[in-house]
């Protein structure tokens, strides 16, 4: 498919051949001999790019660039300019034009040109398109989650997302944290700038100096050309320090600098650069542990720890595998073309009672292998998928005497189960506590116990149970 140009240009004897040159370059060709034409022309005509003369009757180029950015943001513009006028083309790139060309110059020079601009152009659609996925993706009303201290975990969330307040969010591997870092900045004020995420694992400890504060050329060997590191790739934007627990302790000296500075050196400038950050850091280690044994820096984990959260594990929110089972359940049918609609019963008190070393990431892995090799539109059995004995396996604190071990894996398999029921039931009292077996009373005090029941959990008297 051809693109198509829009020339603006009053000077039929230099129009001519530039028109003739755009043609077998490729390009389908429109003509204007004003600004005021070709903005009338677009109110019929669609276009990809607009090449614009500086010099023309009526509206200048700068002026026709303004316009055209302001009416028709998603078409391209080039201007072109004797050199007497650069810098009124330098304003117009600075008002949006992707690029600008001095006349005379040759035809590949201006096929060159346009071409590249179309790419930028293309580059810049991709980028507002995932963003715009993003910002619908990341937002707080898409979190799932039934349990209420997953619920007080967003309410935080909602609170913090409108500061630049460091945060700080740790739990074992697979609960969430990097969703829950994207919904803070998808969710905030710089939400329409780069969210960058650094793995602090993945990275070697001889090279994040380079990739966290970038370099230039010549400063060491095999720096050809400079490169912007991730603290000036995230500019204005938010910068994830994804398992800050790995970074090298010689590096976290210049870390807590940076973020007290809001200034970093790449290697081998002279001078620091201002950046504008906010900071999001995870991890699934104990940082309070690590300071004490010095592999941390205790001044650097509590310039993180500004707004600490606690993502708890899976099996201290049982009440929400049955939303985020149906949830990932809905998203692999979708991925996968299927009609699977739900679970039996028996899978999903499979899922409820299995612990979840895994986490989230476990969950949605098994509930996506189900769906796969799903023949039927009600999944029967997901045991095939569990790491084998895993549902039998008690969660132990070794760290207790026999007798409190004991009665926190009952009290861990009460909640658990209570809140099974619960989710099979939709939260109707009276058909979850038929299935259990008991009667309704002394399920009641169970939820209230468990904190399963937030008019229990607000002291307010259970409801007429005899109905």
């Amino acid at each position: 498919m051809k693109r198509r140009v829009l020339i603006v240009e009053d000077d039929d004897v230099f129009l001519r051949p530039l028109r003739r040159a755009l043609e077998l370059g490729g390009f389908d060709v429109l003509t204007a001999g004003s600004g005021e034409e070709a903005l009338d022309l677009l109110k019929r005509e669609d276009v990809d790019l607009a090449l614009t003369d500086q010099r023309l009757p009526g509206m200048d180029g700068v002026q026709v660039v303004r316009r055209l950015k302001a009416e028709h943001p998603e078409i391209g513009v080039v201007v072109m300019t004797a050199y007497g006028t650069i810098g009124a083309a330098v304003e117009a790139t600075r008002l949006g034009a992707e690029d600008y060309l001095v006349k005379p110059f040759e035809p590949d020079e201006i096929l060159l040109v346009l071409r590249r601009a179309l790419e930028f152009r293309e580059l810049r659609d991709q980028r507002r398109q995932s963003l715009r996925r993003n910002q619908e993706r990341f937002t707080l009303t898409n979190l799932v989650a039934k349990s209420p201290n997953m619920l007080e975990i967003f309410a935080l969330l909602r609170e913090v997302a409108q500061i630049d307040t460091t945060v700080l969010i740790h739990g074992e591997t697979g609960v969430g944290k990097e969703l829950l870092a994207r919904t803070l900045h998808f969710s905030g004020p710089r939400h329409d700038k780069p969210f960058v995420a650094v793995n602090c694992a993945a990275i070697p400890e001889e090279l994040f100096e380079s990739e966290l504060f970038g370099y230039r050329r010549g400063a060491f060997t095999g720096a050809t050309e400079p490169r912007r590191g991730h603290f000036q790739l995230a500019s204005g934007g938010t910068l994830l320090l994804d398992e800050i627990g790995e970074m090298p302790v010689g590096l976290q000296s210049k870390l807590l600098r940076a973020i007290e500075e809001k200034k970093v050196t790449p290697i081998g400038a002279e001078r620091p650069l201002d950046i504008d950050v906010r900071f999001i850091a995870t991890t699934n280690q104990d940082l309070r542990e690590a300071v004490e044994r010095g592999a941390f820096r205790r001044d650097l984990f509590y310039r993180l720890a500004v707004f600490p959260m606690r993502v708890p594990p899976l099996r201290e929110r049982v009440e929400d595998i049955p939303a985020l089972a149906a949830h990932f359940l809905g998203e692999s049918a979708r991925r996968c073309k299927k009609t699977v609609r739900g679970f039996a019963p028996a899978a999903l008190d499979a899922l409820i009672r299995y612990p979840w070393p895994g986490n989230v990431r476990e969950l949605e892995n098994v509930v996506e292998r189900a769906v796969i090799v799903a023949r039927e539109d009600v999944i029967a059995d997901v045991a095939p998928f569990l790491a084998p004995g895993g549902a039998d396996r008690a969660v132990v604190d070794l760290t207790l005497p026999f007798r409190d071990a004991k009665a926190r894996v009952v009290e861990e398999f009460e909640r658990a189960y209570v809140a099974g029921v619960l989710g099979l039931h939709g939260g109707k009292l009276s058909a979850a506590a038929r299935h259990a077996d008991m009667d309704n009373k002394n399920l009641w005090e169970k939820m209230v116990r468990y904190g399963l029941r937030s008019r229990a959990a607000a002291g307010e008297p259970p409801p007429d149970l005899s109905a």
